[in-house]
């Protein structure tokens, strides 16, 4: 999708649930709750156990996936 979005000159817009997906794939998150915007941007600065717990009431630990720079979620 990346690749494509680049190439192509176009954005992507996709929905997914996983979010250590959405942050390796996507550039940008917007994460809902309760049909609202709780946060949006970059996934280092959205992908945060902070914004984890608020949105979704899961404790989580994230680390940064060295191969890919991306941030992701581990449960605690």
């Amino acid at each position: 999708m990346r690749a494509l979005s680049r190439q192509c000159s176009i954005s992507v817009a996709c929905v997914m649930h996983d979010l250590n997906l959405a942050a390796a794939a996507c550039d940008r998150i917007v994460m809902l709750k309760q049909g609202r915007v709780a946060a949006e941007g970059a996934p280092a600065e959205v992908i945060v156990p902070e914004v984890i717990e608020r949105v979704f009431g899961a404790r989580v630990r994230v680390a940064t996936d060295p191969s890919t720079n991306t941030p992701y979620c581990l449960p605690r």
